[in-house]
């Protein structure tokens, strides 16, 4: 009877074993199947180049010959933008090249900085991107001559009196605030 008990627990040991072991073998069964499939997925989602447009493919010809080796998303992206370059308008357009030949003139610390700058606007609270795009806009508004004085003073500052000049400012009230940067620029 003992020896019967005995050979039971074996027996269930053994089962025990045997159900882990095949719980373990599906589940790498799985993982490499969902593996594959992903990177199935992942290089039919890869865009040739004979399947973009021909205006798509006169605006990304820069890309033409580097196109293979290019990351997919980056294909995405660049592909997106050539769609939505088709939607503008002639003035949009034109500010869009005026951009991009600024953004040619960078050097490679100056983009570094200007898409750390992008990446912290993005990721403030909407009321902040509202209130900095108006003041943008305010900027923008000014004559060229005042926006010339404004950079020139403001560059001549200290890094704590620009600090010390923007807490200032933010602190005032939006009429308060233009009328000071108007003295200021003068």
């Amino acid at each position: 009877m003992i020896e019967l008990k005995e050979m039971q627990k074996k027996a269930q040991a053994r089962k025990m074993k045997m159900n882990k072991f095949k719980y373990a073998a599906k589940k790498v069964i799985y993982l490499l199947t969902l593996t594959l499939c992903l990177g199935i997925f992942s290089q039919s989602s890869a865009l040739d180049w004979q399947s973009l447009s021909a205006e798509q493919q006169q605006l990304l010809k820069p890309f033409k010959n580097r196109w293979d080796k290019l990351p997919e998303q980056r294909q995405q992206k660049l592909s997106k933008a050539a769609q939505r370059w088709k939607t503008l308008d002639p003035a949009q357009k034109q500010r869009m090249k005026k951009r991009f030949k600024h953004w040619k003139k960078l050097n490679k610390e100056e983009r570094k900085l200007a898409r750390q700058r992008f990446k912290r606007f993005r990721n403030l609270p909407p009321k902040q991107k509202k209130r900095i795009r108006q003041q943008r806009r305010w900027f923008n508004q000014l004559p060229q001559a005042q926006r010339k004085n404004l950079r020139k003073k403001f560059k001549s500052m200290s890094k704590p009196d620009r600090k010390n000049l923007r807490n200032k400012i933010r602190a005032m009230k939006p009429a308060k605030r233009k009328q000071f940067l108007r003295e200021l620029a003068r």
